[in-house]
């Protein structure tokens, strides 16, 4: 029996790197019985997965360090040199290639062949790209075949001019349309009056971010973008799951529209104008489970330096807990909110993950260090913050960006005001260590910080995000500081760092986490044996032995 079209997951990749391609062919050709092209799809999917992973290593470096470029790059092309070997494998790859694609991959601006359209899962429309400057053409050949494409669940739109009313129209036509993303958003084109069904729509996002940076065209007709905003959340507003919005783009009309099966609420940028406090955002949201306010300060426009920005206001003076409009709501976070902030004492008492952020325009590049805003949390605004959450004893995640490096009695503070936290996670993200360096290293250990740590009789896991160069001492010690957090505490199960190395990465999302359980330590061993790296290679021909 002919095996089915492999069909890849959302976070598969597929490579050409031809070496490793050849060792996996002719290991499946000592097998009469095995071949790529008889493979399991989920097997295919892993020996897809493990090649890409091993191209984006060693094959294709510009893409670690110039991130951007993740914007415009489509993992099912390198499968094309396998896919012209034999019918079977082309019929096999067929999902894979064009699973993902780019409106400037169709031919002179034209729509995409017909023959092609039921692969497609995910199309991206841009009118200008970060590799090449030069403007593209969105023909109404490739808007029209939007809404025959049956397979589509996601699209991203990246365009520099005004949104055109029949670019919205032919996206609500689409069938299984789940996700619709679109950046750069700016909505004063022509808006007549007309049905957007968007009839399986579920998640949408829209940001005035862009490549350059977070701020609207200075031409733009605010009042008319309003209106347009307005038409489309009506449209759409009731069966939305989950929206994230720049604030700059929420109409007055707002808090009114239908917002029934609203899950995750995400308000990035700046605060809506004419302002509206978050409860007020929230006010016809029942069903309410995440909310995200990361409202953001520019430090490239201005001086860097504590002070230099001037903190949110997010709560307002009614008093009223967010929980009398979202009664299921366990999920909060703030960015750049002053501790004085009302915005606390509304929170909802049965809160269970609280994330405390700097967030800042990471789409600018005129700095060469990672942009990262002040804290607004010291030693002394941090203890005014938590006064205002004794009233939130059900918290079990707190998550805090923090403008000094961890201490003993920082973390004693946080254990007397919510001593069940189960994790902890802080971030120190500014590039202080090459100056102050981390007390985590074997000579800087503070025992009084797992004094500290032991308070919290239910803690589960502790994460920490740090700044400095890989060629740090600390970076080569994280295992063996893991075991000393682990050994002490007698319910910590993991330790997980993430390292931000600013000559690395050009933004404020950690690079990676490396994590260690309890589990895997023998705690009698005097230092944690040394861990080999894997080897890709072995493990593809362990998967294809294993059949």
């Amino acid at each position: 029996m002919a095996t089915a079209p492999a069909s890849p997951s959302s976070d598969q990749g597929i490579p050409h790197r031809a070496a490793s391609t050849d060792l996996t062919i002719a290991l499946l050709h000592k097998s009469s019985s095995v071949t790529l092209a008889t493979l399991p799809a989920d097997v295919l999917g892993l020996i897809f997965k493990l090649l890409y992973d091993e191209w984006l290593v060693d094959i294709h470096p510009k893409f670690r360090t110039q991130p951007r470029f993740d914007h415009e790059r489509c993992q099912g092309q390198f499968l094309l040199g396998i896919s012209s070997t034999c019918r079977a494998l082309r019929a096999q790859t067929m999902p894979w290639i064009y699973r993902e694609v780019y409106n400037w991959e169709s031919a002179r601006g034209k729509a995409w062949p017909e023959s092609l359209w039921p692969y497609f899962r995910i199309v991206h429309i841009r009118d200008r790209t970060a590799h090449n400057p030069r403007k593209l053409e969105i023909s109404q050949e490739t808007i029209d075949s939007l809404s025959m494409m049956f397979s589509l669940v996601k699209v991203t739109l990246r365009l520099e001019s005004s949104i055109h009313l029949d670019l919205i129209r032919a996206l609500s036509l689409a069938p299984s349309l789940l996700h619709l993303e679109i950046y750069q958003a700016r909505f004063d084109g022509s808006f007549t009056s007309c049905a957007l069904p968007f009839c399986a729509l579920e998640n949408l996002l829209v940001s005035i971010a862009g490549f350059r940076s977070i701020s609207s065209q200075e031409d733009v007709d605010h009042s008319k973008q309003f209106s347009n905003v307005d038409s489309l959340l009506r449209a759409v507003a009731p069966r939305l799951t989950e929206l994230s919005i720049s604030g700059d783009l929420i109409p007055s009309t707002f808090p009114t529209l239908d917002w029934r099966n609203i899950r995750r609420l995400a308000i990035t940028e700046h605060p809506p104008n004419p302002y509206i406090a978050i409860p007020g955002l929230v006010a016809n949201m029942g069903n309410l489970r995440q909310l995200d306010v990361l409202y953001t300060v520019d430090i490239s426009r201005g001086t860097y330096g504590k002070g230099a920005f001037p903190l949110f206001h997010l709560g307002d003076d009614s008093g009223q807990l967010l929980s009398s409009r979202c009664r299921l709501l366990s999920s909060v976070t703030l960015g750049n909110v002053s501790a004085t902030d009302s915005i606390f004492t509304q929170l909802p008492a049965m809160l269970s993950c609280l994330r405390l952020r700097a967030p800042v325009d990471v789409y600018d590049t005129s700095k060469a260090f990672p942009r990262k805003a002040y804290s607004p949390f010291d030693d002394h605004t941090l203890p005014t913050a938590l006064r205002q959450m004794s009233h939130l004893q059900d918290l079990r995640e707190l998550c805090l960006d923090l403008d000094f490096f961890v201490t003993a009695p920082l973390i004693e503070q946080i254990a007397t005001v919510l001593p069940d936290l189960e994790v902890l996670e802080f971030s120190v993200p500014r590039y202080m260590f090459i100056d102050d360096p981390p007390r985590f290293r074997e000579q800087d250990r503070d025992p009084g910080i797992l004094a500290a740590l032991n308070r919290f009789s239910h803690l589960l896991h502790l994460r920490i995000t740090m700044n400095f160069p890989r060629d740090s001492d600390f970076y080569h010690s994280q295992e063996v500081t893991a075991r000393w957090f682990l050994s002490s505490h007698k319910t910590l199960q993991s330790v997980s760092f993430a390292m931000l190395d600013y000559m690395y990465l050009a933004g404020y999302n950690p690079a990676w986490w490396r994590k260690w359980n309890h589990d895997v330590f023998d705690m009698t061993w005097p230092t944690p044996p040394p861990t080999p790296p894997p080897r890709k290679a072995v493990r593809i021909i362990e998967t294809i032995r294993s059949l």
